[in-house]
């Protein structure tokens, strides 16, 4: 099949790239000094009791040394720490801090309005086929 600016394909990855790049510039904008994959993985380890380098790489579907650089930052600004492991040494576990929390809850606020503006004329039931064709898309990436 041929990539077109027309095609899915093409269309489906401008679109991520572009929102992508919005939500740099709009970080940029309100002082934030993170990305918007350092906010990914942020928000990652909010939603989960204890974290390790390669869960996140598995989770965030990057190599263990990117997501090492992206903690290695995240670290210097106060955002997260590095706790050994109870019984495992060689473990470590990265724990949001308060800083951390502060600054998601930051994100969140500019990436909900963001969305707000990024959704105006798109209805509640193209929203809803979205997701559906999206959680088909992934299933079959995943086969």
């Amino acid at each position: 099949m041929e990539i077109t600016k027309t095609s899915f394909q093409f269309l489906f990855a401008n679109t991520i790239r572009a929102l992508f790049k919005q939500s740099a510039k709009e970080f940029e904008n309100q002082n934030v000094n993170i990305t918007p994959e350092q906010h990914y993985l942020l928000r990652i380890l909010t939603s989960q009791e204890e974290s390790i380098q390669s869960d996140l790489a598995e989770i965030m579907q990057k190599d263990k040394s990117a997501i090492m650089r992206h903690i290695d930052q995240l670290e210097k600004m106060g955002y997260v720490v590095r706790v050994n492991d109870a019984v495992d040494r060689r473990k470590k576990h990265i724990v949001i801090t308060e800083l951390g929390t502060q600054v998601i809850k930051k994100c969140e606020e500019i990436i909900n309005r963001l969305s707000e503006r990024n959704m105006q004329d798109i209805s509640e039931d193209e929203l809803e086929i979205f997701k559906k064709v999206l959680i088909k898309l992934k299933e079959n990436a995943e086969k």
